[in-house]
């Protein structure tokens, strides 16, 4: 909500990626690709930075988009786990990304995805709300982690920090029976893990 203070670092960044002169940047945090692809709306009235906010904005991609449409790569290490994906709010309602992670953990050999009912229904993360809404925040995480116990993953992913703190917490409060056992993985940890495993590496070599 603090507009100026975000205006002031939008213009840091801008400046700061501008000037490396790269074909991309790619982000693995939905919520903060969400926002740098929005800053052309958020300077649209700096009559200096608006044309340079929607260079860069053009310039943002979410790493699971690049992966595909960069064409990426298949690992070729078995992992031999279920998991099911929770879309981030910011990736599948700001950003409209939907089918690319769900491509990338398609590609991975073993693993099996198991959707949930309403897999772009709110973690009840969202941003500081866990903190701020604690006891809304609580319920949507009780119903959330209901859906999740009853697809029989080993393991729940998603594609932004925030969420897989939620979800960790989710487990720890309301694991059940078969329910994933933790920790949550950002679906390119399940990538680098299945590539780590084909090169005979340990994933805790990291």
């Amino acid at each position: 909500g603090d507009v100026e203070t975000a205006r002031r670092l939008a213009r840091h960044d801008i400046d700061t990626f501008l000037e490396a002169d790269v074909d991309a940047i790619v982000v693995n945090s939905a919520g903060c690709g969400s926002h740098m692809k929005e800053y052309a709306h958020l300077l649209r009235d700096d009559s200096e930075y608006a044309a340079k906010a929607e260079r860069l904005a053009s310039m943002v991609r979410d790493v699971h988009e690049y992966l595909v449409e960069l064409g990426f790569e298949a690992p070729e290490g078995d992992l031999s786990r279920s998991v099911t994906y929770q879309d981030s709010c910011h990736l599948v309602h700001a950003q409209q990304v939907t089918t690319a992670p769900r491509e990338v953990l398609a590609s991975i050999p073993g693993l099996e995805l198991r959707e949930m009912a309403h897999p772009d229904r709110c973690c009840g993360s969202a941003g500081i709300y866990s903190i701020m809404q604690r006891e809304i925040s609580r319920a949507l995480l009780e119903e959330k982690m209901g859906e999740v116990n009853a697809t029989g993953a080993d393991q729940v992913c998603s594609a932004n920090p925030g969420c897989m703190v939620q979800l960790d917490a989710g487990v720890r409060l309301f694991g059940q029976g078969d329910a994933p056992s933790g920790p949550s993985l950002h679906v390119i940890d399940l990538l680098d893990e299945s590539y780590r495993r084909a090169e005979g590496e340990s994933y805790a070599d990291r």
